[in-house]
């Protein structure tokens, strides 16, 4: 019995890949090999007393057998992260060979002023709907528009530009206020994105963008302000659905790359600070005056200003934003706000200014398939001092801005997957 019960262990242990100690009684009776009865078992002293005998734990294991568990080991591990690494190590790889050909052009910073109090006037440039990472065939728009990537650094380029020659003569105690507000990246949020890329490229470009727009903005203003918001064409994907977000929009590919251009800021710029806030929409100081700033996609329905603006319904909203988040006598000086396309300026009964602005990208196959034809890519600048919180205003027309090379010099176009 003693043999038969060494030889039916040894080969329950082959079996299951264990060795002989490692066999419970569960597997030994269960194994359907010829093994001892429980009853022989116990005359002999029981299962556990006659493994433990014959197959003691503490002893060492034959040098085959270690050199067998560990090359399952290394198999098991090469199965589990070898396709991972590889895929991270072509990625870091084009990551670099992408950097190597387009290096982020950073200008040179502007010395900070020495007090805040100096600055009595602010330039504020809202964009918005830029949608970095469309592209637009000027063929399917019978020439009416086009947009790819130089495009959009030249656009970009050119509304930067308009901001820092705007009343040059108060540059000296002029701050720069940058609203980014929304739909900057093309996003992949349907089906079928066949006229975007993918979003590692749409993520790189659009810092790449941001970046030198903002570095060429902090060589000519000695104060820049940024403040970011989400939009929904930015909104995550790895969502469980993928409709707009209405809790959480912080949580988009849009803050990704607002954080990273705040720590490219922060790192070489020190007259420029990047607002990131964690609410759907920025309620932004400037000059003693307080403006409410949302993509317009959530918080604050605008209808369609293409068909129609309902005033009753825009004051209502707006009146509620003046009671029940300022909570006093004052008034939001203005409400700024993206996402329709369509640029407006508003005056509503509180005495607040809506601020819709345009697009950067334009008129898209979309657009035309509904029958909208027109094309005035367009975003918004705008003065405020002490006594005027929405002074002069301009509306920056971008389309022509497209062909001008001569603008490469302010941003230089993304090129590359990434």
């Amino acid at each position: 019995m003693k043999d038969q019960f060494i030889k039916s262990l040894k080969k329950i242990a082959k079996n299951l890949n264990k060795e002989p100690f490692e066999i419970s009684f569960a597997e030994y009776t269960n194994s359907g090999e010829d093994v001892l009865s429980q009853w022989d078992l116990r005359k002999m002293g029981g299962y556990n007393a006659l493994k433990t005998l014959y197959f003691p734990q503490d002893r060492e294991l034959p040098t085959e057998s270690l050199h067998k568990l560990v090359k399952q080991q290394r198999n098991r591990i090469e199965a589990k992260y070898g396709r991972d690494i590889l895929l991270k190590d072509e990625f870091i790889k084009s990551f670099k060979e992408s950097l190597d050909s387009n290096p982020i052009q950073i200008h040179k910073p502007a010395k900070a002023p020495k007090s805040k109090k100096d600055l009595k006037r602010s330039i504020v440039v809202h964009f918005s709907d830029t949608h970095y990472g469309c592209n637009i065939s000027a063929g399917e728009l019978n020439g009416s528009n086009e947009y790819n990537w130089t495009i959009a650094a030249r656009r970009t380029a050119f509304v930067i530009d308009q901001a820092v020659k705007y009343k040059s003569q108060h540059r000296d105690n002029t701050e720069l206020v940058v609203l980014i507000n929304g739909d900057i990246i093309a996003g992949v949020i349907h089906d079928q994105e066949w006229a975007v890329d993918l979003l590692a490229t749409q993520f790189s470009g659009a810092l790449s963008i941001l970046t030198q727009a903002i570095s060429y903005a902090a060589q000519h203003f000695k104060s820049v302000r940024v403040v970011c918001t989400s939009g929904n064409h930015g909104r995550a994907v790895h969502k469980a659905s993928k409709d707009r977000a209405m809790t959480h929009k912080w949580d988009s590919y849009e803050n990704m790359i607002y954080t990273a251009l705040r720590e490219v800021m922060v790192a070489k710029h020190k007259n420029v600070s990047v607002e990131i806030p964690e609410t759907p929409y920025a309620v932004v100081n400037i000059q003693g005056h307080k403006y409410f700033v949302t993509h317009g996609d959530t918080v604050l329905n605008v209808g369609n200003p293409g068909k129609s603006i309902n005033i009753n319904s825009l004051n209502q909203q707006i009146n509620k934003l003046n009671t029940q988040l300022l909570k006093g006598p004052e008034n939001f000086a203005a409400v700024v706000v993206g996402h329709v396309h369509i640029n407006t300026v508003q005056l509503t009964d509180s005495g607040t200014m809506l601020l819709i602005n345009g697009s950067l990208s334009g008129t898209d196959a979309f657009a035309q398939s509904v029958g909208v034809f027109n094309n005035h890519p367009t975003q918004t600048l705008f003065e405020v001092t002490d006594e005027h919180p929405v002074g002069d205003i301009r509306l920056i027309k971008v389309l022509e801005a497209g062909t001008d090379a001569s603008l490469d010099s302010i941003i230089k176009p993304f090129e590359g997957k990434y």
